[in-house]
Formats: structure tokens, sequence, C-alpha cells
């Protein structure tokens, strides 16, 4: 695998936003600005295209200008689902994966993250600050496709099962989870 591969780059924004009290996660405002925007600028500068996940809203998401591609079924099943779903569209070789809702990750932790994996060979690179494992901040190769619909056709949803069934590579972060941290309700929104 080179620099030269394509790399697409996927915001997970289709949950239920249960803990949020269903208002759409990745549209909530942060410092006057949309949750999402600030994984959208994350990625951009480092990928060949950049598509939204999204199951509600889509019209207010496409108007970030990319594709905005919701999961192929209707049961809200997880980032897995959603992942698959942008695999499906998607014609790159691989999936730089991050969540709507963590505004303080940067273009450079993507970065390392992604020239981590293409230096692994691995088929998933996740990221990890010591022993806590952010699954959704991932590399994945999208040849996997098929194991990936077989695995939730399966009614299997947790990411991280899904993951030991594959070559995965782990990119430690250190002790410092700046960055990865994730906003779940609107009380931790108001209190940053």
């Amino acid at each position: 695998m080179t620099y030269q591969t394509k790399v697409t780059g996927v915001i997970l924004a289709g949950g239920q936003a249960r803990r949020m009290n269903y208002q759409n996660k990745g549209l909530q405002l942060f410092r006057e600005e949309p949750l999402i925007s600030y994984s959208f600028n994350a990625l951009r500068p480092i990928v060949d295209e950049l598509i939204i996940n999204a199951n509600q809203n889509l019209e207010t998401y496409q108007t970030f200008g990319v594709p905005v591609i919701s999961d192929l079924t209707q049961d809200f099943s997880g980032a897995l689902a959603g992942i698959l779903a942008v695999m499906t569209y998607s014609k790159s070789d691989l999936l730089l994966v991050v969540p709507c809702d963590s505004p303080f990750i940067t273009t450079i932790q993507l970065q390392h993250l992604l020239s981590e994996h293409q230096k692994s060979g691995a088929e998933i690179s996740v990221a990890c600050t010591g022993e806590q494992i952010h699954s959704v901040f991932l590399v994945v190769q999208t040849h996997l496709k098929t194991s990936l619909e077989i695995y939730l056709t399966q009614g299997e949803r947790k990411v991280r099962r899904w993951f030991e069934q594959h070559q995965t590579h782990y990119v430690d972060f250190g002790e410092n989870i700046s960055g990865f941290e994730n906003i779940n309700t609107l009380e931790e929104l108001k209190g940053i």
C-alpha cells in the first residue's frame, strides 16, 4: 500500500442521539458552528473525498456540499451500518472514519492515524489512548465490505467484535485523550 491510495473521509452522523433528547447531534451548535463542521474541517485537507453518513435531516447535511449517504436499513444499526453504507457507495480503497461529535479532533491526529495505518499493512487501524480504544476513529480497507455485510446480517452490532475478526492495528496516541472526546448530551455540550 502506498500514499497514492485513494482515501475517503467519512463522518458518522447517522445515530438517533437518544442521550441528546433525539436532537440531531451533528447539527447542534458548538461555538456557533454545527458540531459536524469540526470533523469536516479536520478531515478535508487529507482525504480525496468526504462523505457524511446521516439518516435524518439529510437536506441540512447536504448544505456541506458533499455526498450524504444513509444506512442501507432504517433501524439505526450503529456505526458499522454507516460504514457499510459508505463502503457500498465509495470507490476508494480506504475509509478514514470519524464521529460527528468530537469537536477537538485535529487534522494532525487524523493524518497520524492514516500514516500509521499505511505503514502497518493492517486491514483496520483504530485510535487508542493507552488502554482506551476510540473505536469510531479508524481507518478501514473497503475490501472488508462483504465481511461487514455478513457480520451485520447475523445481527451483530459491536464494533470491537468485528475488529477482532480482522488484522487490526491500534495506534496509540498516548495518555492524552484530547481530540478524541465526544459529546453525548446537551449538558456536556453546554459545559464545554
